[in-house]
């Protein structure tokens, strides 16, 4: 059995607490892809007639809720639980830099922003605890992001999902639609940022 007819079967099996669980363990850095994960809620959702926004309220939540548990962890152990994982996941070096360069650049914004970059997408939360972020601001800026990341690929599975899975590929297919929205609400955001940050430089 594929990882992704694990994940159908578990959520067609539990339902929005199946959802629950999936999305914020995704969020609290355990490796579950979300480019697989949510295509299939929207999918499975639709497939049970569940309503599409109490999908997303209910997976968005369970984002925040993992989000914070990273966020918790970072604002505990501080510094010395970012060494230990650059240590034990050499691989995870680069995306905790960046993250925490993210931060510095673009202080609360980076929080909604990174919510659209793979990796970078859990690991904020960890680098925005070891920060002191305030707390308030990371759930505002983590709501709007995984908001908009869920409703993408969510509603990718949920309204489009089944139509293609007559033909196969439905998780490559799916991916590659909302590949090109995320793209675009990226650099739009980017765009956004920058210009306030040179209105303000100017002031």
């Amino acid at each position: 059995m594929t990882l992704e007819q694990f994940l159908e079967v578990f959520i067609r099996e539990y339902g929005l607490i199946s959802m629950f669980l999936l999305v914020a363990l995704e969020y609290a850095n355990f490796p579950l892809p979300s480019e697989v994960v949510l295509p299939l809620i929207g999918m499975v959702g639709a497939s049970y007639d569940i309503n599409f926004v109490t999908i997303l309220i209910t997976t968005t939540i369970a984002g925040i809720v993992g989000s914070l548990l990273n966020y918790w962890l970072g604002a505990k152990f501080g510094d010395g639980l970012l060494d230990y994982i650059r240590k034990k996941f050499p691989k995870t070096k680069k995306s905790l830099s960046a993250s925490y360069n993210f931060i510095k650049k673009y202080n609360k914004s980076a929080i909604m922003l990174s919510r659209f970059v793979p990796v970078a997408r859990t690991a904020i939360s960890l680098v925005a605890g070891t920060v002191k972020m305030n707390v308030w601001y990371f759930i505002l800026y983590s709501s709007i992001g995984i908001l908009f990341w869920n409703l993408v690929l969510i509603g990718g599975g949920y309204f489009i999902g089944n139509k293609v899975l007559a033909s196969g590929g439905i998780i490559n297919t799916i991916v590659m639609v909302t590949a090109v929205l995320v793209v675009g609400i990226v650099i739009i955001l980017f765009i956004k940022n920058i210009k306030k940050s040179k209105c303000k430089s100017k002031n």
